[in-house]
C-alpha cells in the first residue's frame, strides 16, 4: 500500500513495495533533472526496514542550487510531482504527488525534499537512516513512540502533534547519528584552541593542554560546529587532518565531541579520558573507542 489521506497517521509495517516504489521514483526525478541531481536517495521512515511506517515514500535530493530544479517546475508538474512553495521548510523545496494535489482525491503519496550540497539536511536525512537501520533497538524505540502517538491522535490535520511528539527523539538521534558517522574516518581539523590557549568560561577558566577545534560546516548538537579534541600531536597548530579514533559522548549536555589522532596513532579509553579529563570533569561523559 502507498499512501495516505491527508490529515490521517496509520502506520502499516514495512513493505518492500515501498522499496521498489522509492526506486522507480528516483529513476523517473533523475530522467526529469538529469545532472542537476548530485545525489538522491529514498530517506524517511519508510527507508527504515525493521519499522512500521505510514506509507508516503520521502526521497531527498542534492543539487547545487534551488533555482536549477525550479526551472523544471512545469515537468515536474506534468509528472505528478507538485511544488509546494508554502512548505514553511525554509532550507529546502518540497515537491508531493498524490491525488490531494492533482485534484482527484485526498491521498498523499510522496515527498521530495530538494536540499543544498554540504547542507547539514541531507548529511541528517542520510545519517537518521542509516544510524537507524544499523541500530535495531534505537529503531524499535521510535517504532514504539510513532505507534503510541499515532493512537494518541489518528486524526491530525497538519500532523502537528505527531511531528512534536517526535520531535526530542529525532533531534537526539541525529546528534548521536552525526557523531556515530565520522567513527574511522579522517577529516580536516581547523583548530580555533590550540595547545597552551587561555578560554574564560562563566565560572571557570580552561588551559587547553591539547589542541582543540571543529569540523568546518558540521553542526553539532549546540547548533555550532561540531568540536573535536586532537591528540597526539604536541604543539600548536591552526589546521589538521586526522582519523577519528572515539567520541566524547556527554550525558548531562545537549552536545558530543570527536577524539582524533594521527593516522597510526592510537589511544585507550583509559588514556582519552585522561587527556580530555581537563574539560570533560565538568560534565558526566562515558568514552567511545573505535574499534
Amino acid at each position: 500500500m502507498i499512501g495516505l489521506k491527508r490529515g490521517t497517521v496509520t502506520l502499516y509495517d514495512h513493505q518492500i513495495e515501498w522499496e521498489v516504489e522509492a526506486q522507480n521514483t528516483i529513476t523517473r526525478l533523475k530522467d526529469i533533472l538529469g545532472p542537476v541531481i548530485r545525489d538522491i536517495q529514498h530517506v524517511g521512515s519508510t527507508a527504515i526496514k525493521t519499522i512500521k511506517a505510514k506509507p508516503i515514500i520521502d526521497i531527498a535530493i542534492v543539487v547545487d542550487s534551488f533555482d536549477d530544479v525550479l526551472k523544471f517546475e512545469q515537468q515536474l508538474k506534468a509528472a505528478g510531482f507538485y511544488y509546494r512553495p508554502n512548505s514553511d521548510l525554509g532550507t529546502q523545496l518540497l515537491f508531493a504527488s498524490g491525488s490531494l494535489y492533482d485534484g482527484t482525491g485526498d491521498k498523499q503519496t510522496h515527498f521530495i525534499h530538494v536540499v543544498k550540497h554540504a547542507g547539514m539536511d541531507w548529511v541528517n536525512y542520510i545519517n537518521f537512516r542509516d544510524y537507524l537501520n544499523n541500530n535495531p533497538d534505537i529503531a524499535r524505540q521510535y517504532e514504539d513512540l510513532k505507534v503510541s502517538l499515532a493512537k494518541q491522535a489518528p486524526v491530525d490535520n497538519g500532523r502537528e502533534k505527531y511531528l512534536k511528539g517526535k520531535h526530542d527523539f529525532i533531534i537526539f538521534t541525529l546528534r548521536k547519528a552525526l557523531v556515530k558517522s565520522y567513527l574511522g574516518k579522517l577529516v580536516d581539523i581547523k583548530i580555533d584552541r590550540p595547545i597552551g590557549y587561555l578560554h574564560h568560561k562563566e565560572k571557570y577558566s580552561l588551559t587547553y593542554p591539547i589542541n582543540y577545534g571543529y569540523i568546518p560546516g558540521v553542526l553539532g548538537g549546540d547548533g555550532e560546529e561540531l568540536d573535536v579534541y586532537l591528540l597526539g600531536v604536541d604543539k600548536p597548530v591552526k589546521e589538521y587532518s586526522a582519523k577519528i579514533i572515539g567520541i566524547a559522548h556527554r550525558e548531562n549536555d545537549v552536545e558530543d565531541k570527536l577524539i582524533a589522532a594521527p593516522e597510526g596513532i592510537n589511544f585507550n579509553q583509559a588514556q582519552i579520558a585522561e587527556v580530555i579529563n581537563f574539560q570533560e570533569k565538568y560534565y558526566r561523559t562515558i568514552i567511545e573507542v573505535l574499534q
